[in-house]
């Protein structure tokens, strides 16, 4: 029984010396490049960090002046096979959180994300809020 504790304590003490690379966002790391390949688990959105966005895939860019460029359907329906297109948008941090307005198919949306984590590879965030206003 003492060689099965102090085997589980080893593997432990191992599992606890693994590096993380996410890290807590303080305003400090900086959201500026390419986040594609969006997997949504319950509450949180995890993007990675690309070259370039991939076409008909949803993705962002954040550029160093505060504008950005999402995109994301090119029409309502949203059936496979889908078609996208590119909408140009702003953005700004207030600590953690990312405030954005961008323009959709309908018309312009505003979101708003905190982000949980951020490494070089890996965006998670959990969105606030998303509001939409359709065009006339």
């Amino acid at each position: 029984m003492k060689t099965i504790t102090l085997a589980l304590l080893f593997i432990l003490a191992l599992a606890s010396c693994q590096k993380n690379d996410d890290r807590v966002y303080t305003g400090n790391e900086t959201l500026i490049g390419s986040w594609t390949d969006p997997q949504y688990t319950d509450t949180l959105v995890t993007y990675t960090r690309a070259e370039n966005l991939v076409e008909n895939q949803f993705g962002i860019i954040f550029k160093p002046d505060n504008k950005l460029i999402e995109r994301q359907l090119n029409g309502w329906c949203g059936t496979p096979p889908i078609t996208t297109a590119d909408y140009e948008g702003t953005w700004k941090t207030d600590g953690s959180i990312v405030a954005i307005n961008v323009g959709f198919w309908g018309g312009t949306a505003d979101y708003t994300w905190r982000i949980v984590s951020i490494s070089d590879q890996k965006l998670v965030i959990s969105v606030v809020n998303s509001k939409f206003h359709q065009s006339n």
